[in-house]
């Protein structure tokens, strides 16, 4: 079992951090060890009588997964308590009304948390059941304006003529209510600056960025010309940055691990003929016609994008919200045969886009008895890892927006990571690329396979990771500037 000392001098770093901080944020990345390093906060203040109980904020994977396993390898934690607020409202209500240390809610239920505290607690002029609040992977909160943080109505048709509606109440009530929060992420500005705001509105209620979005909007960004895309001032960056730079603590893997080198080996592939053609059309005309004769006709640009990778990939839907899908083409599975082959029994990481990459892979693959991550419940994910260490798994696939959090382990046995599609968001990429690529113990090299579809939306999709990453690592660096010259 570890023992406090066991913690690494950067993590000690980072408690001290959030013990000098009533509030605070933690930007460690992948493999750093915020969950050790909030459970070793939550225990001194503890001990040293400033709380009794604490809420945490999280993925559902991480909720159930992560907390109390970390809690139990650590001598100076094991005893703490847990009670997941999850399943039906009865259950729930149980849950947190249990005489527990550690409560853990997962983010989707954060409006009905708000509600329930209200009426229990807020209303009768009684104090919260917790003094802290942990916000893990904070950037679930990064639209201040959500119904989630803001509130508002929810709305139930009833006949023709007559409309029911329910007040939602945000979290944002609560905010003022509680003497302890943290916020904890890898990747707070996936797509730049415009995501902190509601990062740090649930951190200190505004007190640096403002309570309010379209005030910080107005503030520091200016509005392009079709009227929805903000750009950062230049001079305000350097504001921000100022007005964050207290609270906020950032460590990168790269500087505090000794991560093996990774090879990144991108795959090119073409469309067929026939596919391509059609591929043109559904990108400059939106319709086209398949073989087959199923029509397929998008009605707004945002959704083009998203048929193009689907062709890309080789299995558009037929209908858009609809279940059915085409197969048109096997390019990028070849490639994966490829890949496979040249494994020789190795474990495989496998990030996929959409269900039908999903059905196909698990299909084509079926003796190698592939693993779904996405679809296996989290009580069932250690029975996985601890077969993947045995060497019984051979492929194992995933959703990366289920893959992100919650799943540890897999770099013990797992090196290969292959992108069958890549997705848009930087925080996804990054955070199913630290499941294997990260790590104390992480020795052996890592190499990512990355599909690429020439001549598509794929490259696109590229270039958009690699310039919010440069957006994100100039923000990043420019914190830690700032914290250095303090």
């Amino acid at each position: 079992m570890l023992k406090p000392t066991d913690l690494f001098q950067y993590q000690r770093k980072a408690v001290i951090h959030q013990l000098t901080y009533d509030k605070s944020m933690l930007w460690l990345g992948c493999g750093l060890g915020k969950t050790p390093v909030t459970l070793t906060t939550i225990e001194h203040r503890k001990r040293a009588g400033q709380l009794q109980k604490v809420l945490v904020f999280g993925p559902l994977r991480v909720i159930h997964a992560v907390w109390e396993r970390e809690a139990r390898k650590w001598e100076h934690t094991k005893h703490l308590t847990f009670s997941v607020i999850h399943g039906n409202e009865k259950k729930r209500l149980r849950q947190l009304f249990a005489n527990v240390d550690v409560y853990l809610c997962n983010y989707e239920n954060m409006a009905w948390l708000s509600g329930v505290l209200d009426h229990y607690f807020i209303q009768q002029g009684k104090p919260l059941p917790f003094q802290m609040v942990v916000y893990d992977e904070v950037t679930r909160v990064k639209n201040s304006t959500s119904q989630r943080i803001k509130g508002g109505w929810r709305y139930y048709d009833k006949g023709k003529t007559t409309e029911r509606r329910e007040r939602i109440l945000g979290w944002r009530k609560m905010i003022p209510h509680i003497p302890y929060t943290t916020g904890l992420t890898g990747t707070p500005s996936s797509n730049g600056y415009i995501d902190l705001h509601g990062q740090y509105l649930v951190i200190d209620g505004g007190e640096r960025l403002g309570e309010y979005k379209t005030h910080y909007e107005n503030s520091y960004f200016e509005t392009g010309y079709d009227g929805w895309t903000k750009t950062i001032i230049p001079f305000y960056k350097e504001l921000i940055e100022q007005k964050i730079q207290d609270i906020t603590i950032k460590m990168d893997s790269e500087d505090y691990l000794t991560l093996p080198p990774l090879k990144v080996n991108d795959i090119y592939v073409n469309l067929p003929t026939k596919v391509k053609k059609q591929y043109k059309e559904v990108e400059r005309e939106m319709f086209t016609v398949l073989d087959n004769g199923t029509e397929i006709e998008l009605f707004n640009r945002a959704s083009v994008s998203n048929k193009c990778l689907q062709f890309a990939n080789g299995s558009p839907y037929n209908e858009p919200m609809k279940p059915e899908w085409t197969a048109l083409h096997d390019e990028k599975l070849q490639v994966l045969d490829s890949i496979i082959e040249e494994a020789q029994g190795k474990t495989i990481l496998l990030g996929y886009s959409f269900k039908s990459d999903a059905e196909r892979i698990m299909k084509r693959y079926k003796k190698l008895k592939p693993v779904n991550l996405t679809k296996t419940p989290a009580k069932d994910l250690k029975k996985v890892i601890d077969s993947g260490n045995k060497g019984h798994i051979k492929l194992m696939i995933g959703h990366p927006a289920s893959l992100g959090h919650g799943i540890d382990g897999l770099n013990d046995f797992c090196h290969i990571i292959v992108w069958f599609g890549l997705p848009w968001s930087l925080e996804l990429f990054e955070q199913m690329n630290g499941r294997i690529a990260s790590g104390q113990r992480f020795k052996q090299s890592v190499t990512m396979h990355r599909i690429l579809c020439n001549n598509t939306v794929d490259l696109a999709v590229l270039d958009a990771l690699e310039r919010k990453n440069s957006d994100q690592k100039g923000l990043k660096e420019a914190i830690q500037r700032y914290r250095a010259a303090c």
